[in-house]
């Protein structure tokens, strides 16, 4: 049997919510892990530091390069926990994310259109396009941003997508779970 169109788009969007949702669980489990091997490295310095100096005109260094080591493991830690933190507010409020990426979207898509509709006026045409061929002049700077401007509107079209099935999938997540809870 043939699948629907709303069939097919609604798998679509299951799959790229499903995307999100492990793209943040990759991210928490790798800013964990980073925060694990920061904390081990900052360890074994310390540790092999203290081991292989024995020599009483070094001790002021070793103390100073352990306080230093202690003292990144501990910036690093905090930068993970904060990492961590981030992730999961943007998990928490995911309608709230999703509806500002939504919101940049728009003012994006529409400032591509003006700037689509301005850059059609402001090419240069006849003689003037020659010369723009030539190098002899410059295009019009609307003109050569309308393409980048294009391309960004683009890109935050893609994100507000996948935000907002994110958001639609972690919604029925959050209702299939408040309805099993007895």
């Amino acid at each position: 049997m043939a699948k629907t169109n709303i069939e097919k788009l609604k798998e679509l969007a299951v799959d790229t919510a499903s995307a999100t949702q492990r793209g943040l669980t990759s991210a928490q489990d790798a800013a964990s892990k980073a925060g694990g091997v920061a904390l081990a490295a900052g360890r074994s310095v310390q540790h092999a530091i203290g081991e292989a100096v024995e020599h009483d005109n070094t001790k002021a260094a070793v103390a100073k390069v352990k306080g230093l080591a202690s003292s990144a493991t501990q910036e690093a830690k905090k930068l993970t926990d904060r990492v961590v933190d981030t992730v999961k507010a943007v998990d928490a409020n995911h309608k709230d994310v999703a509806d500002k990426v939504e919101t940049v979207s728009m003012g994006l898509g529409i400032t591509s259109g003006v700037v689509a509709a301005g850059a059609a006026l402001a090419a240069p045409s006849g003689l003037g396009a020659i010369g723009v061929a030539l190098g002899v002049t410059s295009a019009p700077l609307i003109v050569t941003a309308a393409p980048i401007i294009g391309a960004a509107a683009t890109a935050a079209g893609v994100v507000s997508g996948g935000a907002y099935f994110y958001s639609k999938w972690k919604a029925k997540q959050t209702k299939e779970e408040d309805s099993e809870t007895p």
